[in-house]
């Protein structure tokens, strides 16, 4: 019977849920939140290997956050499947990242390693790796350490007989463009498509020498060193058979030369091909040279040197190449645009160097 004096219970709510039901669900989103967070950051990090290095960062964090919820999951029992494909995905992800941290900073200390010996000059013999035997070759032709053309075409100069080169000294009238380039960057194409008229009709007016730079940094990103062997050709054409090194310059810059940043480029073979149709016959020489990749060292050597020291008669004395293209007019940087050709001519006004008389 049931005593008058004692409260009746109230009967559950109908929508009312066990504390035990509802941690279970709670852990259940968990484990689902966790398989979320796994696969994304599995995806991340293999995107990232291909597009942008960064993202690895991003999937890792992604797949620790993964990872500890889906090992919360595990332990509640509740939803376990996703809870073990989030703790495995995540864990996945993470080693991808590893692996991929591991083979950028592999990458970046061979980038950052001198190839030569000490840079604290120019390339040179003295600039040889420990142990070699045969000093550098120094190609004829670049004693600046680029290529300078004028009016005649290729300034010629023999291999310089110290390590140090000097800056080419122009005529009281003249003016110099400095073009710092590598054959695999995109930006330098659009440079020299939307440009290369007109720094030839202005070297062959005789109204300034261009000097042409070829740096080997995207080495660092590439599979085959495209990059140095594409600049080791250019001073095989330099010394060899000068009276093509402009051509072949331009026509290593064609979309269907060129590259993309981090797919494999011409082997030897191909790119003897490349200067042989720019150059409309390449000699023996430069053939071999190219495929024997005589001028690589030299050419990494040079890439070192130029990261280390100021350019070369600057306005400013601690103006450094920070990347491609970098153009300088006579000492002063042009900051604009690649693909903007009224700014670089305009540019080039305001150094006194007057594009709009050239004929």
């Amino acid at each position: 019977m049931t005593d008058p004096q004692q409260p009746v219970p109230a009967p559950p709510h109908p929508y009312a849920e066990s504390g035990s039901a509802s941690r279970r669900r709670g852990n259940g989103n968990l484990s689902i939140a966790a398989m979320a967070l796994g696969l994304a950051a599995l995806v991340t990090v293999i995107v990232s290997a291909f597009y942008f290095g960064l993202g690895a960062i991003l999937g890792a964090l992604l797949a620790v956050a993964a990872v500890v919820l889906g090992i919360v999951g595990v332990i509640s029992r509740s939803r376990r499947a996703p809870a073990v494909v989030g703790l495995a995905s995540g864990a996945l992800a993470l080693l991808v990242a590893l692996v991929l941290g591991v083979v950028s900073a592999v990458t970046l200390a061979g980038s950052i390693t001198a190839p030569s010996g000490s840079h604290s000059g120019a390339p040179g013999a003295a600039d040889e790796p420990q142990g070699s035997e045969d000093p550098m070759s120094w190609p004829e032709n670049m004693a600046t350490g680029g290529i300078v053309f004028d009016q005649d075409g290729v300034v010629r100069s023999e291999v310089p007989s110290t390590g140090a080169p000097e800056p080419q000294e122009a005529g009281a009238e003249a003016h110099t463009v400095r073009v710092y380039v590598d054959y695999r960057c995109p930006s330098c194409s659009v440079f020299e498509t939307t440009n290369g008229e007109t720094l030839e009709r202005l070297m062959e007016s005789g109204q300034a020498s261009v000097e042409i730079t070829p740096l080997t940094f995207l080495d660092r990103i590439s599979p085959d060193q495209y990059s140095s062997r594409a600049s080791a050709a250019m001073a095989c054409v330099a010394e060899a058979q000068p009276e093509a090194a402009w051509k072949v310059h331009r026509h290593l810059f064609d979309p269907a030369v060129q590259p993309a940043e981090t797919t494999g480029g011409l082997d030897n073979g191909a790119l003897i091909d490349a200067v042989d149709e720019a150059a409309g016959g390449a000699n023996d020489d430069v053939r071999s040279c190219i495929e024997s990749e005589r001028f690589v060292p030299f050419a990494q050597a040079l890439n070192e040197w130029v990261f280390d020291n100021p350019v070369p008669g600057a306005e400013d004395p601690q103006l450094a190449v920070t990347g491609t293209p970098f153009v300088v007019v006579d000492g002063v940087p042009f900051t604009g645009s690649p693909g903007d050709a009224q700014a670089f001519t305009d540019f080039l006004a305001e150094q006194d160097v007057a594009v709009g008389s050239v004929s």
